[in-house]
């Protein structure tokens, strides 16, 4: 043996792929893996995802998280909520390292449900192949379905939520040639209420008093199926009477085919589809025409009437109820910043407390001085959460 040859050609050892499985049954050995922090939040400011993989079924769940920290306890309950409902028992759990998985929380509840855990060897993420894998294709189809729809980047949670759900009763196991639904519950999947994600949808309002000639439905953005809505999400609609439309059909003729073959004679008068704008789009589409009132209805202002205006700072600490105010993207010029309204907004403000401040003075151009150039400085100021509150432009010299 030549000590020199070792030393200077030594590689790693290869991972063939095994050809048969020592697995027979559901929740024997889970593979457990997390990804994160994504540098826009989502919805509910969450970061992270923790995603399990089953062995032997290859069904998948995922779960969204602010921090880290919060993983043990997600992976204590999912694993509670499966035993109790498959009447199978989990017996070893596989993950790297990390303090997520490897805590005395975690420890203490294998070991008084006698599951064993098995770690990776350093830097050897391709013993645990199974969820680095599903986490790739879950990122790639989550990426995918944002880019078709359209959609910001701050809905990435349902998008991957909506992909995981999907691939669940659609692939097909190569060995069992069933899908993952399938060998986990016993019965095939309903695909039957399958919609395109991020496509307009109508949802019966049954919430709100209405009078006999106002609209019956709300014009809303479709995104995660219904049981399967993150809970940590703070604005969802949850409905079974839906309409969706395909983005490639037209407005007006999906809902006239929709109502005839419903047999009724209520009808929805819908607009052209308006052009989408991605800096622009949220949760709910407004399916109302917009117009200039100088005295508006009580019933159409939003809060307390006697409570005054709200500024950003007064406003609680709720993501959901200033993110139609800020924007996610920094922007490193100014022709980035003057193609988004809310930075148009932010430098505006600047420009407004110059004025107020009297900061300057203009005077005719001096000939032979230098003149000393200014540009502008972009932040996003966030919270303790690490959520986006405000823009904020800076004119400097």
């Amino acid at each position: 043996m030549c000590l020199a040859c070792e030393q200077g050609k030594q590689t790693k050892s290869s991972f063939k792929p095994k050809s048969c499985s020592s697995i027979s049954v559901p929740l024997h050995l889970l593979h457990i893996e997390l990804f994160g922090p994504i540098h826009v939040h989502s919805l509910g400011g969450n970061k992270y995802t923790l995603v399990v993989v089953d062995e032997f079924t290859r069904f998948t769940w995922v779960v969204f998280l602010k921090n880290k920290s919060h993983a043990a306890q997600e992976i204590i309950s999912l694993i509670r909520k499966n035993e109790t409902l498959t009447g199978l028992k989990v017996k070893q759990l596989r993950s790297d390292h990390g303090t997520e998985f490897r805590n005395s929380t975690l420890e203490e509840f294998c070991d008084h449900k006698g599951i064993g855990q098995n770690f990776l060897a350093p830097r050897t993420p391709q013993q645990n192949g199974v969820a680095e894998r599903r986490n790739r294709t879950l990122i790639e189809a989550g990426r995918t379905l944002m880019i078709h729809a359209g959609l910001p980047m701050s809905f990435w949670v349902e998008a991957v939520n909506t992909t995981c759900f999907t691939q669940n009763r659609s692939l097909i196991h190569m060995i069992h040639k069933k899908t993952p639904y399938e060998m986990l519950k016993g019965r095939k999947p309903d695909v039957s209420f399958f919609h395109v994600f991020g496509c307009i949808c109508y949802i019966l309002n049954q919430r709100d008093p209405r009078s006999k000639f106002e609209p019956k439905a709300d014009k809303e953005l479709l995104s995660c199926p219904y049981d399967e809505v993150p809970h940590t999400e703070d604005e969802v609609t949850i409905s079974n009477s839906i309409i969706s439309v395909p983005s490639s059909l037209n407005l007006d003729t999906a809902i006239r085919s929709s109502n005839n073959s419903s047999g009724t004679d209520e009808t929805l008068e819908a607009e052209d589809s308006p052009a989408t704008d991605n800096s622009s789009v949220s949760n709910s589409l407004e399916s109302t025409s917009v117009s200039e009132h100088r005295y508006h209805p009580v019933d159409q202002i939003i809060g307390n009437i006697h409570d005054g205006v709200r500024t950003r700072s007064r406003v609680s600490n709720n993501f959901c109820m200033y993110v139609n105010f800020v924007s996610m993207i920094l922007p490193d010029k100014i022709h980035s910043a003057l193609q988004d309204a809310d930075w148009i907004k932010a430098m505006q403000e600047e420009l407004n407390e110059f004025e107020r401040h009297k900061v300057w003075t203009l005077v005719p151009r001096p000939s032979g001085k230098t003149i000393t150039g200014t540009r502008w400085v972009y932040r996003n100021k966030v919270d303790k959460d690490g959520i986006i509150t405000r823009n904020k432009s800076r004119l400097v010299a």
